[in-house]
């Protein structure tokens, strides 16, 4: 009876037999060299992208459900990766990748195996900090056998490379590339709008309350009327949450005692309007551009049916950012920012009046929005930097 923990040990660890189940890989076409992407996750757009836009003849190849699904527009080659060393030498023969890349992937072992016996390479990116395992400790001998056959290990800062080195990563094998981010489409605007909107409000402070519930509302007036004590001719634009609102959300500023220009009923901001009203959120592409400071609604009262926008949103078009502590859709993206010193972390309808009037000052909000513009771009820059290292396993690489 001793001995059957150990035989069933045995078993669990012992390679498994070829059990004859090799899938037909479908190929992209042409004759450039392959590069095969398994995993997905946040990384997985930006890492494609970038591959293709540095070198065109790459074909680029997905295996399993989790890459597919994040990379629609690429070949699925296979719909599972091969569990047995068998399917796995066969699908390495007949697709002849140059190179294969690990998205934040289980480890795929007998795939790992393969491919280090036909000499490809093989990439692992870990876009989430690497942390230490709590597993049995032969799960963790698994995971280090599995990671003995990476060929290169990129992790996103210097704690997770300390991890690699200690869950047995030589450091020659280990490259801290910075935090890969998802690459967002830059929110568009009517360009002629915005140079008449600028010529308008030229002079003028303007700084915008994006997505805000009603149950925000009041703090933002307050913040506003502590604003113009500072810059009397502070302008404030409001985006309401819901198109619904904007009756309600209007009143309330009007009962505030301020002035307002509301969007939905044609009204321009004149040189006496202290605030306007967005009809809804669809023109944020035009606001963030015209405000140098974004307070990001629904982060101090949070609304059930709706998330708070991205922060990367106002970070791309040049506007410091403030936000409450309710930052759990985008958790990442607010710890980017907050510790490049881009954006103003507010617990308070008090404290977002102080952040507001602070923000007036245009040398700091220019500082801010600059660090948010540098957040926001590190990404595409971090793609860049992993999609140059993978080709350059591939001859003839175009740099």
């Amino acid at each position: 009876m001793p001995m059957m923990p150990d035989l069933a040990l045995w078993r669990r660890l012992r390679p498994q037999p070829s059990e004859g189940t090799a899938q037909v890989p479908v190929l992209p076409p042409g004759d450039g060299p392959l590069v095969l992407l398994h995993g997905g996750g946040s990384a997985a757009g930006p890492v494609a992208g970038a591959i293709a836009a540095r070198r065109t003849d790459v074909r680029l190849g997905t295996l399993g459900q989790a890459a597919a699904a994040d990379l629609p527009d690429l070949v699925q080659l296979i719909a599972k990766v091969p569990a047995d060393a068998g399917a796995a030498r066969t699908l390495i023969a007949q697709a002849a990748p140059s190179a294969i890349v690990l998205l934040d992937a289980d480890l795929p072992r007998a795939l790992l195996a393969a491919a280090d016996e036909a000499g490809v390479p093989v990439t692992l990116i870990q876009s989430a900090p690497l942390t230490r395992a709590h597993d049995p400790w032969w799960r963790g001998n698994l995971s280090r056998g599995a990671l003995s056959r990476v060929s290169r290990l990129l992790v996103p800062d210097t704690a997770s490379r300390i991890e690699a080195l200690r869950q047995g990563i030589a450091p020659a094998r280990i490259e801290v590339t910075g935090q890969l981010a998802p690459i967002r489409r830059v929110l568009p605007c009517n360009g002629r709008e915005y140079e008449a909107l600028l010529a308008q409000l030229r002079n003028r402070h303007i700084w915008l309350a994006a997505g805000i519930p009603l149950a925000e509302a009041q703090a933002v007036i307050d913040a506003h009327l502590a604003v113009l004590a500072y810059r009397h001719r502070s302008l404030l634009i409001v985006a309401p949450l819901r198109p619904l609102e904007e009756p309600a959300l209007s009143g309330m500023i009007e009962d505030a005692g301020l002035t307002v220009a509301r969007r939905a009923m044609d009204d321009e901001p004149t040189a006496d309007m202290q605030v306007l009203v967005a009809e809804d959120q669809s023109e944020l592409g035009l606001w963030y551009r015209l405000a140098s400071v974004t307070y990001m609604g629904g982060t101090l009262a949070p609304d059930a049916g709706v998330a708070p926008r991205h922060p990367f949103e106002p970070a791309a078009l040049g506007s410091a950012i403030i936000h409450g502590p309710e930052i759990a859709a985008h958790v990442a993206e607010w710890r980017q920012l907050g510790s490049a010193g881009a954006a103003r972390l507010v617990d308070s309808p008090a404290a977002l009046a102080a952040a507001a009037s602070d923000l007036t000052a245009p040398d700091v909000a220019a500082r801010m929005a600059q660090a948010a513009w540098g957040v926001e771009t590190s990404g595409a820059a971090v793609a860049n930097q992993v999609a140059a290292v993978i080709l350059s396993d591939i001859d003839g690489v175009v740099s």
